[in-house]
């Protein structure tokens, strides 16, 4: 529904797409090479003011430029030499844009005259495309074959953007002018392409009366013969004021040329906005707001040009307002849309983690409470187990039942120190608290606390710890990792292997490897020991654990910055590495 809203605002901003477009068009892009065929002969003012002798303000009169009429140019002699000095040279067709009929009195033209002014190649203004209203020029054929209408079509704002093509009244002069009139099959209105400003050969009346121009100057070509631009006969234009014959000159460009300007019909624009619709409405919905505000803009500056691209090759009129008013209403209804589902979706997010909160504060609470209310019964149980240990009349095997049951009990008792500790760490006031410390020291700690554990198994552990300089550590913490590192080593290595501890420094790193020679970890568990409550699928069954020394270990290095990483290979052993910066920052641990 939004996308066909957007498309109908587009095709309502076609009705507007026109006359203000066609003007930029035309004065944006620079001059068309035109026809060579059309030459216009410009009649000055000055040529004619001296022939007329009004003895007192002949000249003052004359300059009175904006209210000469045509008839001011009206001189039968001079018109007589100028036609016959252009016709003698075998033009195409004579066009003359000034109306001579009764303006200029009653005129009879002598046999010569008639055989010079009538002659088929010279085409005479009228002032009328209408039958009815019709005043004939002075030199008009009986069949009126060699008349022509200058009537221009001129839009509210007085700008001439069109050419009217009369197929029952009198045909235009740029149709009268075209040397097969036959052959151009013209009707209806059609723009007319403006190619721009003086781009057609232009001579004065002196100029063809001294006899100064070539020999074939006009050989083959169209005249129009007009005056200078004034209030009574410039033509308004998208490019400013053209002279009448100017104007003329252009529009006969535009027939010989087949240049004016091209319109598809309705539906192929309508297809055309409407393809962009779906194209600027699949960009929004796929691609990110930054990106398809790009691409949005491209899609907007290529279309534009395409547009001018096409007018200017092909005159052809492409729209470019209506694409770009699509894209932007587009853009403007599609992200408030988006928006509100942002807003909607931002709301179901909320809801769905203030309920995982709820969930995981639960959670919480519950093995928490479970946890420190399974710690007194147990600290009874193994008081109790003290006591009775302690009798010397005991039979040795209930001894030995009530130390499997010790053992126990402080298995369950480990495992609810684990989770308990987990709690702690995952709680947001937890901090970690820095002191300048040794490593080594810390190591050699927790190699005398396990050094029981190892013994029992045959294990040795071998120490080659290098001197180091102190950095700033959570001694606790720290004691933790290693006290889990080591002991997983020494529980998964079986009798009479070994581990080894190596420490040294690099530039920015402590560093501490500890090796094993036991059974190693698959492939397809080594990335998932790091995880909350996973042990190895081969291990489960073969040592006891709750599966959170490792996500412990890996928590607390990162608390210090650091790193620790892993390798093992079935049957050969694993190694774990850590790597702790000398230089410590306080790390966020939100």
């Amino acid at each position: 529904m939004r996308a066909l809203i957007c498309w109908v605002f587009s095709l309502f901003f076609l009705k507007f797409d026109e006359n203000g477009n066609y003007d930029i068009r035309f004065q944006l892009r620079g001059d068309k090479k035109v026809s060579s065929e059309v030459v216009l002969v410009t009649l000055k003012v000055s040529e004619f003011s001296k022939m007329y002798d009004f003895r007192t303000s002949s000249l003052i009169y004359a300059n009175e430029f904006s209210d000469l009429s045509d008839s001011f140019f009206w001189d039968r002699e001079i018109w007589k030499n100028l036609l016959s000095k252009i016709l003698e040279q075998k033009p195409k067709k004579v066009g003359v844009t000034l109306y001579f009929g009764g303006n200029i009195g009653q005129v009879r033209l002598s046999p010569n005259e008639g055989h010079i002014f009538r002659d088929q190649r010279v085409v005479w203004a009228t002032n009328s495309n209408q039958p009815e209203k019709l005043s004939l020029p002075i030199a008009s054929r009986a069949n009126r074959s060699n008349i022509a209408n200058i009537d221009t079509l001129k839009d509210d704002d007085g700008i001439v953007r069109r050419l009217i093509f009369s197929s029952d009244g009198v045909a235009s002069l740029a149709e009268r002018l075209q040397p097969d009139p036959a052959a151009s099959v013209l009707s209806g209105i059609s723009v007319i392409n403006y190619k721009g400003k003086s781009l057609f050969t232009e001579v004065s009346l002196a100029d063809v009366l001294s006899s100064d121009l070539p020999k074939d100057f006009f050989k083959n070509k169209i005249v129009l013969i007009g005056t200078e631009k004034s209030s009574y006969s410039q033509v308004q234009t998208p490019l400013g004021v053209f002279s009448r014959h100017e104007f003329w000159a252009m529009a006969t460009e535009n027939i010989l040329t087949d240049s004016f300007i091209k319109k598809f019909s309705s539906l192929i624009y309508a297809g055309f906005l409407l393809a962009l619709t779906f194209l600027a409405i699949v960009i929004l919905t796929r691609y990110p707001q930054a990106v398809a505000l790009f691409f949005l803009a491209w899609l907007a500056t290529l279309t534009s040009a395409f547009s001018a691209w096409v007018f200017d090759s092909f005159y052809y009129w492409i729209p470019i307002v209506s694409p770009v008013s699509l894209f932007i209403f587009i853009w403007v209804l599609f992200i408030g849309y988006q928006a509100l589902k942002i807003e909607q979706a931002h709301a179901r997010l909320q809801q769905q983690q203030n309920y995982l909160a709820e969930l995981e504060q639960l959670k919480t609470n519950f093995v928490s409470l479970i946890s420190h209310d399974l710690k007194t019964p147990i600290a009874k149980i193994q008081g109790v187990l003290d006591r009775v240990m302690t009798q010397n009349d005991l039979p040795t095997e209930l001894r030995s039942d009530f130390v499997s049951l010790k053992d126990y009990s402080e298995e369950l008792n480990r495992y609810i120190q684990s989770i308990l500790k987990l709690l702690r760490v995952e709680s947001r006031d937890f901090k970690i608290i820095k002191e300048t410390a040794d490593i080594n020291g810390v190591i050699e700690n927790v190699i005398q606390r396990l050094s029981p554990l190892a013994k029992s198994k045959n294990i040795a552990l071998n120490l080659n710890l290098e001197p180091m300089f102190l950095i700033e550590i959570d001694v606790t913490l720290m004691t933790e990792v290693f006290l889990n590192i080591v002991e997983n080593a020494i529980k998964y290595t079986p009798a009479n292997g070994h581990v080894t501890i190596h420490s040294y420094e690099t530039d920015s790193d402590v560093c501490i490897e500890i090796k094993d020679s036991g059974e190693g970890i698959a492939p397809e568990d080594q990335e998932l020991i790091w995880q909350k409550f996973v042990r190895g699928k081969t291990q489960d069954y073969k040592t006891k654990g709750t599966g959170l020394g490792l996500y412990l270990v890996k928590y607390f290095i990162e608390l210090h910055g650091g790193r620790i990483s892993m390798q093992s290979e079935l049957q050969k052993g694993t190694s774990f590495l850590v790597q702790l910066p000398i230089e410590t920052h306080d790390t966020d641990i939100s």
